[in-house]
């Protein structure tokens, strides 16, 4: 349980999803629409250089027709000082002679005279293959060719309009983000809030709590599976109510398979089990000066202890006759030491009614006698088709019976055979040779008594535990004192 919890604790949840994906899905729709509009307005912002540059390289070609005509390097450089004083933008001019085999740039462009010169000029105004802004023209005297011209623009405007569109942009994607981020959080919230209480209430059922009721809202698919959840927990209920139900009548193993399994498969066999017998000493006489309400409330309850006694010990109780329980171990619960924990539960019986001390009308306490035996018996569906009983039955059983039947109240009588089958923590009080119905030969029969002080400390934990669940206050307060 720890595990889930921890498991749990550590989830991302689904509103945080939904908040995560759709703000990394909105914040990337912002960065590919800022890619677009910068594009956009790169693109507007080149034409519109393109435009006045045309115009700038025009008007200097036209003023450098006769400087370069007349091959006048002084009147050349000073009209390109006068252009780039005029014009803020120009970063660099480049000018070449017709006659002259190399160029000469004015400005901070040195690095691209190589590049510059090897280029061919048009007669009109084109853009350079460049990374730089670089416009160029060939100047024509007539039809003859004078020279070429190279401007240089800077693109700090661009740098700086690009920089506001970016702030811009992005302070608009966080706006957007944030908006949309709570407005998500906030829906995912009302939707994977009544998926969550659809969560822990499954844990909460899982755990064995089937009082469990969603509260219903809406009308989706949610709301579907919470109605449908509670109609699944309230069958379960009705299904766990029927179980408990059929266990107080029926072999554990069969309610386990039909509610687990949806049917009883049942194998005959041969099992080796123990089995105890205890029934009330002078029962006839208790229930004819008794009330009937009386005698079955007496026997619910020493049954009632008998059976926390026999459950604790790995028993179970296979059939109540009249005033006695039938208890059989190693069956359906296997356990190598079933006969150990068989006798310590019929020490534990006889301990427990002598604790009870329900009392008969001559103020002498009612005692059961105990008796068990261990053996190889058969296990099998026993009855009619409209009625079965799943049962062990045999000599061991019959065998079982009678030991009950030598012992007085508060003792286990048991054979020497059987005895011999348990350890030095035992201890056998012999009753003699016994002649048991149904046994050819002579048995000799005796009393069980516990000499280990652990194992008496575990009858006494499973006497006091089978009070404290079952007995009515002032039972226990008896008990106690």
């Amino acid at each position: 349980m720890g595990e889930v919890k921890e498991k749990k604790s550590r989830r991302l949840q689904i509103r945080w999803r939904w908040t995560l994906l759709v703000g990394f899905a909105v914040a990337m729709t912002v960065v590919v629409l800022m890619l677009v509009i910068l594009n956009v307005e790169r693109d507007a912002w080149l034409e519109n250089q393109e435009k006045q540059a045309e115009v700038s390289v025009n008007r200097l070609a036209e003023a450098l027709k006769l400087p370069l005509l007349s091959g006048s390097a002084a009147e050349t450089a000073a009209i390109v000082g006068s252009f780039q004083r005029t014009e803020n933008a120009v970063l660099a001019v480049y000018v070449k002679f017709a006659h002259d085999e190399h160029g000469q740039v004015f400005g901070e462009a040195n690095e691209d005279r190589g590049w510059l010169e090897a280029q061919t000029y048009a007669p009109m105004v084109v853009r350079l293959d460049s990374q730089h802004l670089w416009f160029a023209k060939r100047i024509q005297y007539a039809s003859t060719s004078v020279g070429n011209i190279a401007v240089r623009y800077s693109q700090s405007a661009w740098e700086a309009l690009s920089q506001r569109i970016l702030h811009q942009m992005l302070l608009a994607a966080i706006v957007v983000v944030l908006l949309s981020s709570l407005l998500i959080y906030w829906i995912a919230g009302q939707i994977s809030r009544p998926m969550e209480a659809l969560a822990d209430a499954a844990s909460r059922v899982a755990a064995g709590d089937y009082q469990v009721q969603l509260n219903v809202k809406g009308n989706d698919e949610v709301s579907d599976a919470m109605h449908q959840f509670n109609q699944m927990v309230t069958e379960l209920a009705q299904k766990e109510k029927m179980r408990d139900t059929f266990g107080k009548y029926l072999n554990p193993k069969l309610v386990s398979q039909v509610f687990e399994n949806g049917a009883a498969k049942m194998d005959n066999h041969r099992q080796i089990v123990t089995v105890i017998f205890a029934d009330m000493v002078g029962f006839t006489s208790f229930s004819e000066s008794s009330t009937p309400e009386y005698v079955v409330d007496v026997l619910n309850k020493h049954f009632e202890v008998f059976h926390r006694i026999i459950d604790y010990f790995g028993g179970h109780v296979d059939k109540y006759i009249g005033d006695a329980v039938m208890a059989v171990f190693n069956h359906p619960k296997e356990n190598e030491e079933h006969l150990v924990y068989a006798v310590m539960a019929a020490l534990a019986m006889a301990k427990a009614c002598e604790q009870l001390g329900v009392l008969r009308q001559n103020g002498e306490k009612i005692s059961f006698r105990v008796g068990l035996n261990c053996g190889d018996a058969i296990v099998g569906s026993i009855g009619a088709n409209e009625r079965l009983e799943y049962t062990v039955i045999g000599d061991t059983v019959n065998v079982a019976s009678r030991m009950c039947g030598l012992g007085e109240g508060g003792e286990v009588v048991l054979s020497y055979g059987t005895f011999e089958e348990l350890d030095s923590r035992f201890e056998f009080e012999t009753l003699g040779m016994k002649k048991v119905k149904g046994v050819k030969d002579l048995l000799e029969c005796g009393r069980v008594m516990v000499e280990d002080e652990e194992m008496r400390q575990r009858i006494d934990a499973a006497v006091a535990l089978a009070f404290d669940l079952t007995l009515p206050v002032e039972i226990r307060a008896r008990i106690g004192g």
